[in-house]
């Protein structure tokens, strides 16, 4: 007779527990995946982190003057990236916008302050330069086909020209109160924050809407992405390039303009590092340096966590040239993350 062995109770009791602990491996990595798939957690968590660093540092983190100063820093880095994230989703930089930062401002000054023009005809003439800058990148950016590093960083070296031309060193002050002035850099009554802070969720939620819940928001990421299958299915990716250069361009003037609303005052120097400053707050916030990905409401958090350090480091006593230090070891580190957390979620770096 053959011999035949019977499963026992224990055996298959250890078999179903087994069983039971390969699923909840499986369940929990792919809820770890899912959770790291989402672009904003990372910077949410590195926000969190730098925010119970600096309380415990420092006994007066989160007194009013410091939200002041964060909020104000996060909400005119934060509209800046936000142009540049739209463009860099498009697979394309804009070096520029540091520059317009301050070139906007400027022209609706002179004509506003200096020269007496209506404030709301003077601030839409100044915007429409300011996108004509952009129009000029996105011209020579797709029909030179020569890479946008190259085109903004010649547009940079222009602004800083115009600029000192313009104003010659001097500072362009306003000292009597109007409503444009107010509407754009006042006081929210009631609160330690200033009007460019609300500007900020205004225009990520327009942009969030834009970018996810429009067609444009696709014809972006497909231009960034995947252009040559993109063009062959209709989208117009010149076309799109271009005006997310406008876009990009008209977001830098417009903080410019918050920020001299802000501070009654703009210099040629306002806005310097801005353009670094903004594109380090879209990658903090997931969006790819290769085009293709990226996160309106991540920039936001990005610019937050850059403001929080800057000020952090201040109220520790650091010194101020270990801000940008620090900043630049953060972004690369920040890159590979991304791309490691990229892969092992399946999605692209």
């Amino acid at each position: 007779m053959r011999a035949s062995i019977r499963p026992t109770p224990l055996s298959g009791t250890v078999s179903r527990f087994l069983s039971a602990t390969k699923k909840g491996k499986k369940f929990m990595l792919s809820g770890w995946r899912s959770i790291l798939g989402v672009k904003e957690v990372t910077p949410a968590i590195g926000l969190a982190v730098v925010a119970i660093f600096f309380t415990l540092q420092t006994a007066n983190f989160w007194s009013s003057i410091n939200l002041t100063a964060v909020s104000s820093i996060a909400a005119t880095i934060g509209i800046v990236g936000i142009g540049v994230t739209v463009l860099m989703m498009s697979g394309e930089f804009d070096l520029s916008v540091g520059k317009n930062f301050a070139f906007v401002p400027i022209v609706w000054a002179i004509l506003f302050v200096s020269n007496d023009m209506n404030e709301w005809v003077a601030l839409i003439i100044a915007l429409c330069v300011g996108g004509l800058v952009g129009v000029i990148n996105g011209f020579v950016t797709t029909y030179f086909r020569i890479p946008s590093f190259i085109a903004t960083l010649g547009m940079y070296f222009v602004l800083q020209g115009v600029n000192n031309l313009l104003i010659s060193g001097h500072q362009l002050v306003m000292f009597d109160p109007s409503t444009s002035m107010q509407l754009l850099g006042g006081k929210i009554e009631g609160t330690p924050f200033f009007m460019p802070v609300l500007w900020l969720f205004v225009i990520a939620l327009v942009f969030w809407f834009v970018t996810n819940r429009h067609a444009y928001g696709n014809w972006t990421l497909a231009t960034g992405g995947n252009p040559g299958p993109a063009k062959a299915m209709g989208v117009p990716t010149i076309r799109v390039k271009r005006i997310n250069f406008v876009i990009s361009s008209v977001l830098a003037g417009l903080a410019g303009c918050m920020q001299f609303a802000y501070l009654n005052g703009v210099t040629q120097a306002q806005g310097s590092t801005y353009e670094l400053l903004a594109i380090t707050a879209a990658v903090l916030g997931g969006t790819s340096l290769f085009g293709g990905s990226g996160t309106v409401w991540g920039t936001v958090i990005g610019a937050f966590l850059l403001a929080s350090i800057q000020i952090g480091l201040v109220l520790i006593g650091a010194p101020g040239s270990f801000y940008v230090s620090f900043i630049g070891v953060m972004l690369v580190v920040v890159v590979i993350v991304n791309m490691k957390i990229a892969r092992y979620s399946g999605g692209t770096a």
